[in-house]
C-alpha cells in the first residue's frame, strides 16, 4: 500500500449539447458538467458519456455545440469512467477535526461499526451556497455509507435539516465534512437522527470521486471527540 496524497490532476468538461431521440423529441443542455477520465475528450465520446450518465434510452444523435475543459476535482458523475488509480491512504485529520456522537452512544461501541465504510463524496465546491439539501443527495445510494460533504469553507452549516432526514431515512451510517459547524442546528439534527458526525476534516481535494472507504481511529484517552480519519482508495479503483 502506498501512503500519501493522490496528486493526479482531474478534469471535467463544461458544455452545451442537444440530444435527439429516435422516437421523437430532443433534450437541450446548457452549462452541463461531467467528469472525464483524461485531459481531453472527443465530441463523440462526450455524447456517449451524456447518454450513460443520464441513463437515456432511444437516443438517435448527440450534438456538442460548446465545450470547455476544466481542471478541477471530480464530482462523481455516474457511469463516465472517470476514476482514480492505485491504492492511496490520505490523512483527513486537521487541527479542528472532531467526532460528535449521538446521545448515549459510547466511543468504542459507536465506532466499532463505523470504520472501513464505503464513501459517498458530495462536492459542493463552486456552489453559491455550499449546503447539501435533499436534491444534492438524491443521486446517491446512501444506505450503509459514510456521506462526506466537501464545502471548501471553514465554518457554517453544511446540511439542511431535510437532508438529515433523508440520510437517516435511507440508512446512511455516518456524516463527515470539512465544515467546522459545531453545536449548531446541523449537529442537533444529526444527534436527534442518531447519526455520528465528523467535522473539520482536511485534504478532501485529494480524494477521488468514487471508490473511497473511510477509516476512523480514536485517539487514546477519555475524550471521545478526538479522532483520526483516513480515506483509503481501493486497489481496484
Amino acid at each position: 500500500m502506498t501512503t500519501g496524497t493522490n496528486n493526479c490532476a482531474e478534469w471535467r468538461v463544461d458544455f452545451d449539447a442537444e440530444v435527439v431521440f429516435s422516437n421523437g423529441g430532443a433534450l437541450q443542455m446548457q452549462g452541463f458538467r461531467l467528469d472525464i477520465p483524461g485531459d481531453d475528450i472527443t465530441d463523440g465520446d462526450l455524447g456517449e458519456l451524456i447518454v450513460r450518465h443520464l441513463g437515456l434510452l432511444m437516443v438517435g444523435s448527440t450534438k456538442i455545440t460548446r465545450r470547455e475543459l476544466l481542471q478541477e476535482p471530480h464530482k462523481g458523475s455516474r457511469d463516465t469512467g472517470a476514476a482514480g488509480a492505485g491504492r492511496t491512504t490520505t490523512d483527513l485529520t486537521g487541527p479542528a477535526t472532531r467526532a460528535d456522537w449521538p446521545t448515549g452512544a459510547g466511543a468504542t461501541p459507536g465506532l466499532a461499526g463505523l470504520v472501513d465504510l464505503p464513501v459517498v463524496l458530495v462536492r459542493l465546491l463552486g456552489a453559491g451556497a455550499p449546503v447539501a439539501d435533499r436534491l444534492a443527495l438524491a443521486p446517491f445510494d446512501l444506505a450503509g455509507h459514510a456521506v462526506v460533504v466537501q464545502t471548501g469553507r471553514a465554518a457554517g452549516p453544511y446540511l439542511t435539516e431535510d437532508a438529515v432526514d433523508l440520510l437517516a431515512g435511507q440508512g446512511a451510517l455516518l456524516v463527515a465534512t470539512d465544515s467546522r459547524e459545531g453545536d449548531g442546528p446541523v449537529a442537533a439534527a444529526l444527534a436527534a437522527a442518531g447519526l455520528p458526525a465528523l467535522t473539520g476534516l482536511t485534504g478532501l481535494d485529494a480524494l477521488p470521486a468514487t471508490g473511497v472507504r473511510l477509516h476512523a481511529v480514536p485517539f487514546p484517552g477519555q475524550d471521545t471527540s478526538l479522532i483520526r480519519v483516513y480515506g483509503v482508495t481501493d486497489d481496484q479503483h
